[in-house]
């Protein structure tokens, strides 16, 4: 069961990858399929190598290696650990570096859905500070502790998002597939409202009929979008293109 999980969670590194929502950092990690105190996540290596073989498992109790084989483990592996235990729901963690996303953790702007592809997006994202959890003797912003990945998963509540102050993000999904889709749009939408914002101070936000509920929205669509760039030619003959579509979007509004 976790080998098609695994498969996805290395898939979803080269597209957020492709897509340049990670950089030389960041991470993914999913749940287990067999044992949800458990959780799956490479050692600590560039994002652009890994690898099946490189994924480790890790106890959602205290974040730790069941068996590291030797290897490096991730210092940030607190941030998905503490948000799998705080979120029963949630089977997907990334967190990413989006140079798009930061600036709304600094600027006193919140970050807000403005494109219909972002109706996932509370009205006002959560902004993570570290300032407010950091201890008197120590430094830096990482989340590299159990306190702080608790705090930080306290900050996320039950959002899809929230954004660490000067550091990135972390996005969490039902399953890997909705975590990458939706890192790859709050990037987008990031773009989009920075964008508008600089035509013009005063935009249109998205209302609340104008969101959706996650099973108003096919991620299996742009899901295969986004890995059909980073595949070869002739896995795309394969694709099962039945897949695609909500029947609720098919019948006319009446309007």
């Amino acid at each position: 069961m976790n080998a098609q999980r695994i498969e996805d969670l290395v898939t979803a590194y080269k597209i957020l990858l492709n897509e340049d929502v990670l950089d030389g950092f960041g991470h993914v990690s999913v749940r287990s399929a067999t044992d949800p105190a458990r959780f799956l996540m490479p050692y600590a290596l560039p994002p652009a190598l890994v690898r099946a073989e490189d994924i480790i498992e890790y106890t959602v109790a205290d974040s730790q290696p069941v068996n590291s084989g030797g290897r490096k483990v991730n210092g940030e592996r607190y941030i998905h650990g503490e948000v799998y235990k705080a979120r029963p729901d949630v089977q997907a963690v990334i967190h990413s570096h989006s140079q798009a996303v930061i600036p709304f953790s600094v600027a006193g702007v919140a970050l807000r859905p403005v494109i219909v592809q972002a109706g996932f997006l509370p009205f006002e994202t959560p902004n993570f500070e570290i300032r407010d959890v950091r201890a008197a003797d120590e430094r830096g912003m990482q989340i590299t502790n159990i306190a702080r990945g608790a705090a930080l998963a306290e900050k996320l509540g039950n959002a899809p998002v929230a954004l660490m102050r000067g550091h990135g993000n972390v996005v969490v999904g039902a399953s890997v597939k909705q975590a990458t889709v939706y890192a790859v749009y709050v990037d987008v939408n990031a773009r989009m409202q920075a964008a508008a914002l600089a035509l013009n101070p005063s935009i249109v936000l998205m209302n609340e009929p104008e969101l959706f509920d996650p099973s108003e929205f096919d991620i299996n669509r742009p899901w295969e979008h986004y890995r059909q760039k980073i595949v070869g030619a002739e896995e795309l003959k394969n694709i099962d293109r039945t897949q695609f579509g909500l029947v609720q979007t098919q019948a006319p509004s009446g309007r």
